[in-house]
């Protein structure tokens, strides 16, 4: 039974409360426990209505999962902190849901059929191993969605070449290109509270 505290941090599928380490599966960070810090995950959900598909990658604590209010087909999230998690239904309807503890990097994913929707929202990218930490699975579902949704903390020094290479993949103009700042305790005490929040597609 999840407490209501837990159901306004993530929704039915945030697992865990909030905790200082990252090292655990499903951790929900510190700056990520507080009902401002799922302001992005709300907009995101809102732009992804009409994909019939949608993929995030990373997500462990708020996954997209508990914010959609539409009916995919399929929601898959895949982030190596996730807690592995498989459902047939989501809104009351018919859906392939799948949390997927790994790096996409590990996995052999192609593009869904479109409408497709792909989510990265606190954006932050590491390598695998001798890998990249973007790579040509990365490049090639970021051409092929039809909904792209990209959101970053300014502050991350890492997500600054990352941007511009998942950018240059689209060719179209993002529909939403917004800077905000989320001025939330736990955010500014992290230095997280100016973001970025990038929509292809979403119109």
């Amino acid at each position: 039974m999840k407490t209501g505290d837990q159901a306004e941090r993530g929704g039915p599928y945030a697992l865990s409360s909030a905790k200082a380490s990252a090292a655990e599966p499903d951790v929900l960070l510190p700056h990520l426990a507080s009902p401002a810090a799922a302001l992005r995950q709300v907009l995101a959900a809102h732009l992804l209505r009409r994909c019939d598909h949608i993929i995030e990658i990373g997500g462990a604590g708020l996954p997209i999962t508990g914010y959609i209010t539409h009916r995919p087909v399929s929601v898959t999230v895949i982030d190596p902190k996730i807690v592995p998690f498989a459902e047939e239904s989501l809104n009351g309807a018919p859906c392939r849901v799948r949390h997927v503890q790994a790096k996409l990097q590990q996995l052999d994913l192609e593009a869904p059929q479109s409408p497709f929707g792909l989510v990265l929202l606190g954006l932050s990218l590491k390598p695998f191993g001798d890998g990249e930490a973007i790579d040509a699975r990365l490049l090639a579902l970021v051409r092929a969605a039809d909904v792209l949704i990209l959101e970053h903390a300014h502050s991350l020094e890492r997500v600054r070449g990352q941007v511009p290479a998942l950018l240059a993949e689209r060719q179209d103009r993002p529909a939403i290109d917004l800077d905000l700042t989320i001025n939330d305790a736990a955010l500014v005490q992290a230095g997280y509270q100016r973001r970025r929040f990038l929509a292809f597609g979403a119109f």
